[in-house]
């Protein structure tokens, strides 16, 4: 599962407002001058650059350590991808499609996730269960001219499950051959006879659905990244000139400010992006991203609030609200475990305040998510009770209730816990009063609103939560070392279903178990259900990983949202899905004229 936060706070301050106005200007005509866009109009006739208003930087432009939202929307346009996808609307699984099956005419063109094309012409599945064998592209290059082969594979399925490189997508190897036996053994694992073979093998038989998804990551080029050492990778200068074959190409990166990609003429993956230059934007002030989409001074803005459709419809620069979901979900983190303890030696044991389960779901009990999303998402959100989402039809718990608004509810459980009101009306429990910071990233307008009414839900039962905000990539280190007790954040959830990355007991594997929660029964679940070689018949086992979740409360889950997207009008051909925003980026073109408002 992919899982990114973002916050903004204390735009209620009148000194700030004024900021704000300068800012905007400042900004509008920085925009303007870079992207050769006249704001009333939204660009040019010339123009042939998109700019999309992100509220936070990259992190990496790497995927085997990539982080974040804005990393994972760049590298997706820079590497190449070994199969496509489809969703299935009605049913809510997740399809892949090989380069075959595409010029056989099996699929339709229109359903593919895109940007980018299938490596693999064709893959064939062992009768079996235990290996997946794919047919590569030969005519496929890096962007320095390098065949890219079965090679490059191997050797970077090696960097992804390098623990000295940590990165947050080692559960894709988790059946790989020697899992079982605690290291995977790389030379039997993966085999690669010549360029274009690629043979995967598996400890255990493995459904056909999850051997395409674990085995689908994205290569790095080995000739370029094979002499850098596991623990300089992270820190590598070729993190900042990527060399990929995607159809777009990095020409600069100046952090904190903007990513510039061009289209890569050299693409046949399938092809060159069809806009010349695509900026992603850096601004991390909602207000701000609004002021320029309504003025033509960028071309996309995600998560825009329902409160502001018909001012965006209205403007000048032409303005078009689509929405899209539900994939996306924002949560409180509760530390369950001791995390200052966990990081002294590994010692594992309850967290002093969010260790039990009961204070968790008291927690939950207290915090009035409908009013969140009543004053905030209204029609576009749908309070939470677990991490799968309703979209995923077939695996999805519908007889799970999210638990009520009670907070009567909230203080019994916490009473029967021992937690008291001291003198001064905070609750205690062996000299130590409930207080704790709720952190977040600068940035998004919704977690400010939602954490406000958290804070204050929070205090009419006796808490003290106080409220901090670290820019995007202190916060998403902080969380990857363990260096916060709560927090407010969102994941963006994998279409197929495999959350030990987020819940397994390995703490040194499930590199996004930033809560410590520990429950064999979860993990033992994972598994049955991951055995199951026809996908459907694991929804018995997700039918109770659902109770347990909704039962233990690891994470108070907020709500499932419908994002909601603005884009100019002179943006013709993006087609929006639960796969992703951009997931037709590379078709898009811009057509300056049709953005003018009618």
């Amino acid at each position: 599962m992919n899982r990114k936060a973002a916050h903004n706070g204390f735009s209620g301050h009148p000194e700030r407002k004024l900021l704000l106005s300068a800012l905007m200007a400042f900004f509008i005509i920085t925009l303007a001058g870079c992207s050769g866009q006249k704001p009333a109009a939204g660009g040019s006739p010339g123009d042939s650059t998109l700019v999309i208003a992100m509220l936070g930087d990259a992190n990496y432009l790497n995927p085997v350590i990539a982080a974040s939202v804005t990393s994972r929307n760049v590298y997706g346009l820079l590497y190449p991808g070994l199969l496509e996808s489809e969703f299935d609307t009605t049913s809510g699984l997740l399809n892949f499609v090989a380069l075959e099956k595409k010029l056989r005419g099996e699929v339709s063109q229109s359903k593919l996730k895109k940007p980018g094309g299938a490596l693999a012409r064709t893959w064939r599945m062992s009768d079996d269960n235990r290996s997946i064998t794919y047919t590569l592209r030969s005519d496929a290059r890096w962007d320095d001219g390098t065949p890219i082969t079965s090679h490059d594979f191997k050797f970077s399925y090696k960097l992804y499950g390098n623990p000295a490189i940590a990165s947050p997508r080692q559960q894709f190897l988790a059946e790989l051959v020697g899992v079982d036996k605690g290291e995977i053994d790389f030379d039997k694992a993966i085999e690669t006879p010549d360029d274009t073979t690629l043979v995967f093998n598996f400890y255990k038989q493995v459904p056909e659905q999850l051997a395409l998804f674990h085995t689908s990551l994205a290569p790095l080029p080995k000739h370029k990244w094979e002499s850098v050492a596991p623990e300089e990778f992270r820190h590598s200068p070729l993190n900042q000139k990527p060399l990929g074959a995607g159809p777009y190409v990095l020409r600069d990166w100046l952090k904190q400010q903007q990513i510039v990609l061009d289209s890569n003429p050299l693409n046949n993956l399938p092809k060159p992006g069809t806009i010349p230059r695509i900026m992603f934007r850096i601004v991390p002030d909602y207000t701000v991203r609004l002021a320029q989409l309504q003025t033509g001074a960028v071309d996309v803005v995600e998560n825009i609030k329902p409160e502001d459709f018909s001012g965006l419809e209205k403007a000048k620069a032409g303005v078009e609200i689509k929405s899209v979901g539900l994939r996306v979900y924002d949560y409180v983190g509760w530390s369950n475990i001791d995390q200052s303890a966990y990081r002294a030696d590994g010692t594992i044991k309850p967290h002093p305040l969010f260790g039990s389960a009961k204070v968790r779901r008291a927690l939950t009990l207290a915090i009035d998510r409908q009013s969140i999303l009543d004053g905030y998402l209204g029609e576009y959100g749908v309070v939470a009770s677990t991490d799968i989402s309703p979209s995923l039809k077939w695996a999805y718990n519908d007889t799970v209730v999210p638990y009520p608004y009670d907070p009567a509810e909230a203080v019994r459980l916490l009473e029967k816990e021992g937690w008291r009101p001291g003198p001064d009306g905070i609750r205690e429990k062996n000299g130590r009063k409930f207080s704790f910071v709720l952190y977040t990233n600068a940035g998004n307008a919704r977690r400010n609103f939602a954490s406000v009414i958290i804070q204050q839900n929070l205090r009419e039962i006796g808490i003290n939560c106080q409220l901090d905000v670290q820019e995007s990539n202190v916060f998403f280190e902080n969380l990857r070392l363990r260096k916060i007790d709560a927090w407010m954040a969102g994941w963006s959830i994998g279409l197929e279903i495999d959350p030990l990355d987020g819940w397994g007991s390995d703490l040194e594997k499930s590199r996004f178990n930033f809560t410590g929660y520990q429950n064999p029964r979860i993990d033992e679940l994972c598994e049955l259900a991951k055995a199951e070689l026809n996908l459907l018949d694991a929804r018995p086992y997700w039918m109770e990983y659902q109770e347990i979740l909704h039962r233990d409360q690891p994470t108070t889950f907020l709500y499932w949202i419908k994002e909601t997207q603005g884009f100019n009008r002179r943006i013709q051909g993006e087609e929006l899905n639960i796969l992703s925003t951009f997931y037709n980026i590379d078709d898009w073109t811009l057509s300056p004229s049709a953005s003018v408002a009618e």
